[in-house]
């Protein structure tokens, strides 16, 4: 059956890279689906419906097939223009390519149930946190610190309980499905989502995990996972030093003013447990996620697709650390902002952003980090985008002069 199993996914592949080359697409109808910066992907069955967002190669028989490619490339120049720990030769460049692959065992005629997926990863460059900021935030949600290439992410995913029940098997990050909000995926700053430098097991860092999302009714998911914690970067996810994480999240999602104004109320309850990273012991960490979405104003109120529109987001993450802690940990850390879509006349896609985030810390000095961060992200066609972003972080790490950190981003889908 292996070799079976095996040609299919051959034939199917050979079928989807000539058909691409040719240029031989078909129209695929919009969806919400979005690839995120960090390899997240929100739900790998959504993949198979979705290709103007994720940048699926667009074929009759990639898709009758059951494979699904999603490449996706972001690329990063910024400069350290004050402050810090250097601005002497601090422009650097870093880029991160993203690869899905999707295969769902039941179009590829397989008897198998279910889908996998899996997230090819390859950074190059330099950031500018270790070096030249010395924030602890991580002033890009693309920076790995060293060079990976990596299988970032790969998964078994299958449906139960006529699809309200989901269960996902193997090397995940947790920020995928937990503690992460649409409104703040834009940000460059990694500290809107789940940061590098947080002890979780986030990007670059991701690890084995099982994984369940129950749809209780149409506007409540409650989910969990359970995670190999601490599996270093590069690895296949096996950690092997007996760390657990275990996180719980209860999501809501609703709208107001007749389903013009959509939002999110998310309550997630987290717990690291005790462990060892490079020497240092650690007691076990418990933690929580408060957080909210919410539209504002859309300009067209009777057309609940037009994304154009004023939103907003807040989080709040209280920690418990014992007394033993990582050097670098987080305390509580707070985060809010502001996206406008569509604000520029004839410029739909265009996305204005502002936020601020703010960590505890325990280093010495301030022992707190503060940033600001105002981005235009300029969708140029449908599969290329331009990001100027300004950051100021006030007292990197607690103890470094407030830094000003200029630059631009590209994303390329391809």
């Amino acid at each position: 059956m292996m070799t079976s199993v095996l040609r299919t996914i051959i034939i199917c592949l050979s079928a989807t890279t000539a058909l691409a080359a040719s240029g031989l697409s078909l129209p695929i109808e919009d969806s919400s689906v979005s690839n995120d910066r960090d390899g997240n992907f929100p739900s790998s069955s959504a993949i198979a419906d979705d290709a103007e967002t994720s940048g699926l190669l667009r074929n009759s028989s990639a898709r009758s097939c059951g494979i699904q490619i999603a490449p996706t490339y972001y690329g990063d120049v910024f400069t350290n223009t004050r402050g810090g720990i250097s601005t002497n030769d601090a422009t650097r460049y870093l880029g991160l390519l993203n690869l899905w692959i999707t295969a769902d065992f039941e179009k590829l005629r397989l008897p198998l149930p279910g889908r996998f997926s899996l997230l090819g990863q390859n950074t190059h460059g330099q950031g500018l946190t270790e070096h030249f900021i010395g924030d602890s935030l991580v002033h890009s949600d693309i920076d790995s610190f060293r060079n990976i290439t990596q299988v970032g992410e790969y998964w078994w995913e299958l449906d139960a309980l006529e699809e309200a029940l989901t269960v996902r098997l193997g090397k995940q990050d947790v920020n995928t499905e937990f503690v992460y909000m649409d409104s703040a995926a834009d940000f460059v700053q990694s500290s809107f989502e789940l940061s590098p430098a947080e002890v979780f097991p986030t990007y670059p860092h991701q690890s084995m995990a099982a994984v369940a999302l129950l749809q209780l009714n149409q506007s409540l998911q409650f989910k969990l996972g359970v995670w190999d914690a601490l599996a270093p970067a590069g690895s296949w996810g096996v950690s092997g030093n007996g760390t657990i994480f275990i996180i719980g999240e209860l999501e809501y999602r609703y709208a107001l003013r007749e389903g013009a104004l959509p939002g999110a109320a998310v309550v997630s309850i987290a717990r690291l447990s005790e462990g060892e990273l490079n020497g240092n012991a650690f007691d076990a960490v418990q933690g929580a996620a408060l957080q909210l979405e919410q539209m504002i104003y859309r300009e067209d109120a009777s057309s609940p697709r037009d994304a154009q529109g004023l939103s907003t987001f807040l989080a709040y993450y209280p920690r418990s650390l014992g007394t033993r802690f990582l050097p670098k940990a987080f305390g509580d850390h707070f985060t809010g902002g502001l996206i406008y879509r569509g604000l520029v006349p004839h410029r739909d896609e265009d996305v204005l952003g502002a936020g601020l985030s703010w960590v505890e810390l325990f280093q010495g000095g301030s022992n707190q980090e503060t940033v600001v961060e105002l981005f235009y992200k300029a969708q140029l066609t449908p599969k290329l985008s331009v990001q100027p972003d300004l950051q100021y972080i006030s007292t990197p790490s607690g103890i470094y002069r407030d830094a000003l950190v200029a630059g631009i981003r590209f994303q390329s889908d391809f």
